[in-house]
């Protein structure tokens, strides 16, 4: 919820203290930083270190492009969830696998946009649509859900 709550709040400053001519002052947001909560029976994959960040990799469409590392969202999951960060977006629609261990193969489609040209924040990469194993995420927060059950 407060990740919700700090993209809508830098959307907002963009959209309305944005000078045209001072662009200096404005924080905008960077491109789309995935994240995963990958859980099998009820619990966090690396929490129970079923995987660690050496069992998982990116392949597909720009695979070299992704960096791959784990991070926490509260002080109760230190290191449980998966982040893929791509400074080298551009738009389209990419086909990409996350893959567990060699073994588990998760198909990711990923649609990248442009913001809005004009204005301090226009023209930088953002998420239009993730799709995980053929089907179409509704929250666009940047945390997803996957269950390997």
């Amino acid at each position: 919820m407060l990740l919700k709550q700090l993209v809508a709040s830098f959307i907002f400053l963009c959209a309305t203290c944005c000078p045209e001519d001072d662009c200096a002052a404005v924080s905008c947001l960077g491109p789309p930083v995935l994240a995963f909560n990958i859980e099998q029976d009820n619990a966090n994959v690396f929490i129970t270190e079923i995987y660690t960040l050496e069992d998982i990799s990116v392949t597909g469409d720009n695979a070299n492009d992704f960096m791959i590392g784990l991070s926490t969202f509260n002080t109760e999951n230190t290191d449980a969830i998966l982040v893929l960060e791509n400074y080298n977006w551009s738009t389209g629609t990419f086909q990409n696998n996350l893959v567990l261990e060699n073994n588990i193969i998760i198909p990711l489609v990923i649609e990248i946009e442009l913001s809005e040209s004009g204005g301090c924040c226009g023209g930088i990469p953002r998420l239009k649509s993730l799709e995980i194993n053929g089907i179409l995420q509704e929250n666009n927060t940047g945390l997803y859900n996957i269950t390997l059950d």
